[in-house]
This record gives structure tokens, C-alpha cells and sequence, in this order.
């Protein structure tokens, strides 16, 4: 079936509107939210505090912090690549000095929250999402999507997924995500008129995207060969690959020369170093990354049930696969390909790991850099399914925004044992149930009203607790509901493809 021609035509507003109001929204939800670190996001801040702090990235004096550390010639350092703390720095050095922040304590004891956790999570993990849902915006639109549509592809990207509580952690999933999306829209920019220097900008993120997680190295190899292929076709011009690559090389070198500071060989990584022995049983010198044969034993647990069910956890991913097809079938094979195969390299990566549950979290942690891929599938269903899909689209968002709420509003991060969180975990402590013996905070995680307004959220009956999420949701309400008002108002018009 050839594609379409006639789509949902954007205005000069709608185009500047959908982004940024879907990326303001997000962004404000976030801030919302202040989680307890744990060890995975300790690993990564404390590289942070010492780069900003000490100018070093040694952590011997916060190695109390956390047991996701690497030892290496009688001194420590993070486990993790490097790209997420570096990018931390940057908004962390900002709210240091415009709001006077101590320098993190050294030695013990092991702290749970910091201020600078907060803002350093915000301004790159939830900044990247915020970011990265307003790319999803673009490219719905460029998939088919009118701007309502476009737009409930990004908030349901960040609010009805799993990709919210990643985005309020100091985990490198949702930078690394927001990096990998901007490179597939620069590469995938029809027009652009200086394309060596958006192959370069595309270069450089879908490298930096594996300086924050390795993991998603595959992904960025697929980019660099669409590249290739929109060269083949004639689509770019054979000088765009040579931007391409020198904007990869930056973030390379970069990462080769942290390597070879901190272990003595650029090609040598954190995961090879494990200083605790349980994570060394995983990751070792010899195979760093960890990975064995694909368990496909475990695809079943990854896809469907509510321990790590990817669908359970974000039902609006029904949708993808249907929507993949229809990418394919209309004519926007580069994308739908790049979708299909991104996703699945995720998911190999998943089945091929020890540690599939992604210890402490909420929904399969390790699938999540799949999710926005996931995404551009389900704007290709709604941008053929008119407004039975969009109806469809929206109540499974809603669905999903509900359940990923209720592991937002408790912290996010429940132990991989526990069986069903929703009903173990989660749905006790929100209606005043009895805390489990082992859950180490509060009934519910620091929000704005509990940092601000303690004494009315100290005061409310166990069972009322909740309420101060209320500012939240209203919040957003309005908000959404202001944004569909403003937008889509210019009609349809013909559109040359």
C-alpha cells in the first residue's frame, strides 16, 4: 500500500507547541519526585561529586557509598561507564554554585539522600527524558501523527512506562535513550540542509550513547549503518558519513582515555574490576560484560506477568508491533526497521544476561532502552488508525500511567525476589497497609510536599498519605488537557512525502 500523502497538517505553532509543552510537562512531573540512591545510582554520582568536587575520578573516599565499585591498583572507581557522571557534572556544578551545595561528605556513613542527588538526577536523567520525548514528538509527526497524537506518543513515553521512574533515578537508561533517539532524528531529517553537520551531531550522541551503557552498543552500530544506508539510497551525500564518524570519534576518545586513566588500558572497563564478589561472579576479565547463551526461558517473564512483564508495566507497547507493520508497509522502512531491530537487540542483550530482573526496580530495568523504539511503533499505529487507535492509545496510557504511579510514589526500586510487586509491594503501602519488615525507607519516597510541607504530610491518617500526590495529578491534568486544546487546530492540508 503506497503511503499516504495527506496528513494532519502542522502549524508553525503546533510544531514549537508539541515538543516543548510535552517536554515541560514531563520535566515538571520528575522534579516532583526525590528517590532514595541505592547502589547502581550511588556508583554513578559518586563519580559526579569526585569529578566536580576533587577534580579526580578515584572514589576511595566513597567507598562506603556503594558495593557497585571497581578496585584497581589500591584505588577505586565507578564499575559503570563513565558518560552518565560526566554528563551529571554539568547540572550538578550549576546547583552547586547557584545554590550554595556542600561538597559531598567523605567516609562514613552510607547516605541515602543528598541534595546534590537531586539535582543531578534531575538535570540529566530527567532532563534526557524530557528530551527524548520531545524527539518522539518529532518523530511522530514525521511517522504520521497530527500534533495531539505526536504528543500522546511522548507524555505516554514519559508518564505511562517504566522510562518515568528510570527518569527520577540516576540510572544511564533514559540518558542513553535520549541519545540514541536524537541520533536516529538527525540521521532520519528529511530537508536538513547542512547534513555533515547533523551526521556529526548524530555521530557524536549515538557514540556517547554507549560511553553511558555499553549495552546499547548494538543500537549504536544499527545507527551508523541506516546512515550508511540513507547514503546509498542518495538520500545524504557520501561527505555526511565523514561527519558521521568524526562526531563519534569525540565520545570515543573520550571514554578510551577515562580507561586508560583509571585501569591503564584504554580498552580495559569497569565491569572487569568488580571489587564485590557477588557482581564479580557476573562480570569478570574475561567476559566483562557478563553475557552467557540467550536464556530464552526467560523471554516469557520479560514480555507478560507482573513481576517483569514489559506489557504489564507498559501496555501502550500492545500497540508496537501492529504499528512497526504499518511503518513498513507505508513506505517509512528506515525507521520501522531501525525500531524492530533496535528493540530486539535489547531484548537479546536481556535473555543473554544472568541478572535479567535488573535487581532493585520497578518492571524489567534492563528492557527499558527499548521502550521508546517500542514508542515510534506505536505512533505508526495511531498515525494509521485514526481515532479508534487514539482511543485505544490513550486508555492503555492511562492504564499504565496509574500502575507506574504506584511504584513512583513508593520509591521505585522493589527487590527482584519479590514476586508481584503490585500487590506484595506496591498497592499495600499506598492504602496504609502493614510495611514490609525488609523495606528499608518511609511508606512512600520524598516528594515536593514532603520536603516542603512536612508537618501536613506528617499529620495526614496512615491511609491519607497519598494525598500528596494530589498537587500532581492535577497538576497534569491541566496541563494535557491545555495542551490538546491548543493544538491541532489547523486542519489537514497536503504534505509532499
Amino acid at each position: 500500500m503506497p503511503e499516504p500523502r495527506e496528513f494532519p497538517r502542522w502549524s508553525g505553532s503546533d510544531r514549537r507547541l508539541a515538543p516543548i509543552g510535552v517536554a515541560a510537562i514531563l520535566l515538571a512531573s520528575t522534579s516532583f519526585f526525590w528517590h532514595a540512591r541505592d547502589w547502581n545510582s550511588a556508583s554513578r554520582l559518586m563519580l559526579t561529586y569526585a569529578i566536580v568536587d576533587h577534580g579526580t575520578i578515584r572514589l576511595d573516599p566513597y567507598r562506603v557509598q556503594t558495593n557497585d565499585i571497581a578496585a584497581f591498583g589500591g584505588h577505586f572507581y565507578t564499575d559503570k561507564q563513565p558518560g552518565y557522571s560526566i554528563a551529571a557534572a554539568v547540572p550538578y556544578a550549576i546547583a552547586k554554585a547557584a545554590l550554595g551545595l556542600p561538597d559531598h561528605p567523605e567516609g562514613p556513613p552510607a547516605l541515602t539522600h543528598w541534595p546534590g542527588d537531586y539535582w543531578a538526577t534531575l538535570g540529566t536523567a530527567g532532563l534526557a527524558t524530557a528530551i527524548g520525548a520531545a524527539v518522539l514528538v518529532v518523530l511522530a509527526g514525521r511517522a504520521g501523527c497530527g500534533p495531539r497524537a505526536s504528543s500522546l506518543v511522548g507524555l505516554a513515553y514519559g508518564l505511562a512506562t517504566p522510562a518515568y521512574a528510570y527518569a527520577s533515578m540516576s540510572y544511564g537508561h533514559q540518558l542513553a535513550s535520549a541519545c540514541l533517539l536524537g541520533s536516529l532524528a538527525l540521521v532520519d531529517r528529511p530537508g536538513t540542509r547542512r547534513p555533515g553537520l547533523a551526521l556529526a551531531a548524530s555521530g557524536f550522541l549515538a557514540a556517547f550513547a554507549s560511553v553511558v551503557e555499553l549495552s546499547v552498543g548494538p543500537i549504536s552500530a544499527l545507527l551508523g549503518c541506516f546512515a550508511i544506508g540513507k547514503v546509498a539510497t542518495r538520500s545524504l551525500p557520501p561527505k555526511a558519513i565523514c561527519g558521521f564518524v568524526l562526531g563519534a570519534s569525540v565520545p570515543t576518545l573520550v571514554l578510551l582515555g577515562y580507561n586508560a586513566m583509571a585501569f591503564g588500558n584504554p580498552l580495559d572497563i569497569g565491569y572487569a574490576h568488580h571489587a564485590t564478589q557477588q557482581f564479580a561472579e557476573v562480570h569478570s576479565a574475561d567476559n566483562p560484560l557478563g553475557l552467557r547463551a540467550p536464556d530464552w526461558s526467560k523471554a516469557v517473564p520479560l514480555l507478560w506477568g507482573r513481576h517483569r512483564g514489559l506489557f504489564f508495566y507498559a501496555p501502550i507497547l500492545l500497540l508496537a508491533p501492529v504499528g512497526w507493520a504499518a511503518l513498513l508497509v507505508r513506505g517509512k522502512v528506515g525507521l520501522g526497521l531501525v525500531a524492530i531491530l533496535a528493540s530486539l537487540a535489547v531484548f537479546l542483550v536481556n535473555v543473554s544476561y544472568p541478572e535479567w530482573t535488573g535487581g532493585w526496580s520497578t518492571g524489567p530495568r534492563l528492557l527499558v532502552p527499548l521502550i521508546p523504539f517500542g514508542m515510534l511503533g506505536v505512533a505508526g499505529a495511531l498515525a494509521v488508525g485514526g481515532r479508534g487507535a487514539a482511543i485505544v492509545a490513550g486508555i492503555l496510557a492511562i492504564a499504565g500511567g496509574a500502575l507506574i504511579l504506584l511504584f513512583q510514589g513508593v520509591g521505585a526500586q522493589i527487590p527482584q525476589d519479590v514476586p508481584d510487586p503490585l500487590v506484595q509491594v506496591a498497592w499495600p503501602l499506598w492504602s496504609g497497609g502493614r510495611i514490609p519488615r525488609w523495606w528499608l525507607g518511609d511508606r512512600f519516597t520524598r516528594t515536593i510536599p514532603s520536603v516542603l510541607a512536612p508537618g501536613w504530610v506528617g499529620g495526614l491518617p496512615t491511609g491519607r498519605q497519598w494525598l500528596q500526590f494530589a498537587p500532581l495529578l492535577v497538576g497534569q491534568a491541566v496541563a494535557i488537557g491545555l495542551l490538546m486544546v491548543l493544538l491541532g487546530r489547523g486542519g489537514r492540508a497536503r504534505i509532499e512525502t
